[in-house]
């Protein structure tokens, strides 16, 4: 009996030293195009979406843009609301929120009303409520940064692109940074995507608004670090492309058909990634809600 008690004991401690070998590091929560509307019952969704990572207890929240419906074409009054919609809502987080903008952030770029010096048009509006729409931050010996991956065009729409400014900004940022340092980058409209290949064939090629079109000198730039993980949003289907020790997630999204039900076979959802030394265990997650008729 004695021999007995005495292996259950070992097979015991075993079992803690192993969950203590896995056990994350830290834990956080990756949250793409939410495009929070009053209407479709996207708030509730939403609150939703916040309820189950506020049960994951994740570390803290980076979201991929698209934070909002769409302030591109409305007034200010009308993208004003949007913003205090989710800013509201945001608060249920019990964990800090990194914000990364999206084409949906950008005041105006439709609405020729509004003049481009107006001090909200662009981006003005998303640095009003929150902060540099480029940004790092450091956790638990990982580097984390947002790049805001939209510009206009000469015609008042967008493509995607990383601007001459935040180019040499990350270039200092990257300085900063030792070469063993995993780094983890989030942005809106994807660095690489195989979507439309996926979705029309091969051969199809990747627009100016689906794809960073200077996205070959962003990489020149983070190839020359530690980069273990790119964040990705826009096309809200769930993709996960692994080159070069890297990965490459578009992480679906929170609101799936904006709020009409899933795409395909992608439900509304987000990316939980569970970080363990300079290892990474990523998984999109199903939080359960169904599109209201």
């Amino acid at each position: 009996m004695k021999k007995i008690l005495s292996l259950l004991v070992v097979c015991v401690a075993m079992l803690s030293c192993t969950e203590q070998v896995t056990k994350p590091d830290f834990t956080f929560a990756f949250l793409t195009d939410i495009h929070i509307t009053p209407d479709k019952s996207a708030p509730i969704g939403f609150q939703q979406a916040i309820d189950h990572v506020n049960s994951s207890k994740v570390d803290f929240v980076i979201t991929g843009g698209d934070q909002v419906m769409d302030a591109l074409n409305k007034s200010r009054a009308g993208a004003d609301s949007l913003y205090q919609l989710y800013s509201s809502l945001m608060k249920g987080f019990k964990m800090p929120v990194h914000n990364t903008v999206g084409n949906h952030e950008l005041f105006a770029f439709y609405n020729k009303s509004i003049d481009t010096l107006d001090p909200d048009y662009g981006e003005g509006m998303f640095r009003r409520y929150f902060g540099n729409p480029w940004q790092s931050f450091d956790y638990r010996g990982w580097h984390f940064i947002l790049l805001k991956s939209i510009e206009q065009t000469p015609d008042r729409h967008y493509e995607g692109k990383i601007n001459p400014v935040q180019m040499e900004w990350l270039r200092q940022d990257l300085a900063k940074v030792d070469d063993k340092t995993p780094i983890v980058v989030s942005v809106h409209i994807p660095l690489i995507t195989a979507y439309n290949q996926w979705q029309e064939g091969g051969q199809q090629v990747n627009g100016a608004g689906s794809v960073i079109t200077n996205g070959k000198a962003v990489m020149d730039l983070l190839r020359k670090k530690n980069l273990k993980l790119v964040l990705q949003g826009h096309q809200h289907y769930y993709e996960d492309l692994f080159m070069d020790g890297v990965h490459f997630i578009t992480g679906g999204a929170v609101s799936a058909g904006w709020w009409g039900g899933a795409i395909g076979k992608m439900e509304e959802g987000y990316m939980l990634i569970k970080v363990t030394g300079d290892k990474m265990e990523t998984e999109y997650v199903d939080y359960g809600w169904n599109a209201r008729k």
